[in-house]
């Protein structure tokens, strides 16, 4: 999935914030799974691919913050 820059214009604190709690819950995936069972209750977690996303978002607006993401223009010639 392309970066939509949904991040983008938020502080380096904020940022930083997210991409710990977004790290903190693929660990918390990775570890437990993305489902478990209470007393006969089933939950789920965030989904595995929603969170990597989300913490791709969350990375690329830091780099842009930062000044160190690399961004390519690619240029349209013609008329339409």
């Amino acid at each position: 999935m392309a970066i939509q820059g949904i991040f983008f214009g938020l502080d380096l604190a904020s940022l930083t914030a997210l991409k710990t709690n977004y790290l903190t819950c693929l660990n918390a995936i990775a570890v437990a799974g993305q489902s478990y069972s209470i007393s006969g209750r089933t939950f789920t977690r965030a989904n595995l691919a929603e969170v990597s996303q989300l913490l791709a978002e969350t990375q690329t607006a830091i780099e842009r913050l930062n000044g160190t993401r690399a961004t390519q223009v690619y240029p349209r010639f013609g008329t339409s």
